[in-house]
């Protein structure tokens, strides 16, 4: 079976409070099918996520704002 195309999103997270908010991002991307990792940078207030093709940059970006953390896509992948 081939293995799935994969890509990378980073978005700006526009309210981040403290370390167990970066966590609780993180964890709702990861539970996220087709999610890999996600790591916030608190330092520059970015998330990057390695996921599969199929998940869209806007289907992270809803289920974080529906969440309560608001975020803006940076970069989209190719």
């Amino acid at each position: 079976m081939p293995s799935k195309s994969m890509a990378t999103s980073t978005f700006k997270v526009l309210h981040l409070d403290c370390q167990s908010c970066a966590m609780v991002m993180e964890g709702i991307c990861e539970d996220t099918a087709g999610v890999t990792k996600a790591e916030v940078n608190s330092g520059k207030r970015i998330i990057v996520v390695e996921h599969e093709e199929s998940v869209t940059p806007t289907a992270l970006k809803q289920a974080l704002d529906a969440e309560g953390y608001p975020v803006e896509v940076l970069t989209t992948p190719l």
